[in-house]
């Protein structure tokens, strides 16, 4: 994942940056329960959550993520929570709810109005585009993280495997959302590079990174850029046009080299007048100086 996605000038023609490729055609919802359920909720109101098709989650994870997400419900106003999960994890999920000892926490999960839980697939990409969602946690596969943040929504990171604990890292440093992972030391990642699966959490963790996250305008503004910068760079229409216009051109385009290529190399680092303007002279003056000091040398002598 780059670290940001903006159109850079490059010197060599044949180089294009087009962002990242995300499907830019809008997806009419189908009049269902769950798109129902999605529109009847007020503006920036809905945590979605949803961990991919291949992604197992363990039992004492299920139990704190629940527990957590749960607390957080229970702590805001307004608040509702989208749960997305397949085959295996929606079973963990029905034992940790079977297990609960907090009839609290039941009752928040039992109420059809606040949490909807999903089993199979959804359509992310048009949930992602609604407005009434705000916080997206996921397990930060490349595909979902573009499109969170295509569509200006904070990320909640759970990673699974070693290329979401890079983007996880990724998403942290660029101030666009939190993460259940915390890196291990250097020195713990040099002696075990492969151990980062076997990381834990705490139902409080969630709960604070959901809360720290919520309604947080420093994360919404550096979403809202990144968004910004990922659509002005083009995407999938604009890698089309790129490709039909190189075919008219018979694959030419020599044409359009920068002028930068076109200088020589002691022109293009300005080399040249950094002789004329600063080592010339400074030859000159050193000359003088020297004539200067022989001279009076000659003189003391006489």
């Amino acid at each position: 994942m780059p670290m940001r996605f903006y159109v850079p000038t490059y010197s060599n023609q044949y180089t294009k940056y087009l962002g990242a490729f995300v499907d830019e055609t809008l997806i009419v919802g189908e009049e269902t329960d769950l798109n129902q359920w999605v529109k009847s909720k007020p503006t920036k109101s809905i945590l979605y959550a949803a961990f991919g098709s291949t992604s197992l989650i363990p039992y004492n994870r299920m139990l704190n993520l629940i527990i957590g997400l749960t607390n957080f419900l229970l702590q805001t106003n307004d608040t509702f929570l989208l749960l997305a999960l397949r085959s295996v994890n929606f079973n963990t999920y029905q034992a940790v709810l079977k297990d609960l000892h907090s009839d609290e926490l039941k009752n928040v999960l039992n109420d059809k109005h606040r949490v909807r839980i999903e089993e199979g697939f959804v359509q992310q990409k048009w949930i992602l585009q609604q407005d009434s969602v705000n916080i997206f946690l996921s397990h930060c596969g490349m595909g979902s993280l573009l499109e969170s943040l295509y569509f200006s929504k904070p990320i909640v990171c759970m990673p699974f495997n070693m290329e979401q604990f890079a983007n996880a890292i990724t998403v942290v440093n660029l101030n666009v959302g939190k993460s259940l992972f915390i890196p291990p030391s250097a020195w713990q990642s040099f002696i075990d590079p492969y151990n980062f699966v076997q990381y834990t959490f705490t139902s409080d963790s969630v709960t604070k990174n959901m809360m720290a996250l919520w309604m947080n305008e420093t994360h919404e503004n550096a979403v809202k850029l990144m968004s910004l910068e990922m659509k002005y760079a083009g995407g999938t229409k604009r890698a089309v046009q790129e490709i039909e216009f190189f075919v008219e051109l018979n694959g030419d385009l020599d044409r359009f080299a920068s002028f930068e290529s076109t200088l020589l190399f002691y022109q293009r680092y300005m080399l040249d007048l950094l002789f004329v303007y600063i080592m010339l002279p400074g030859i000159i003056l050193l000359f003088m100086i020297r004539r200067c000091c022989r001279r009076s040398t000659k003189q003391k002598r006489d």
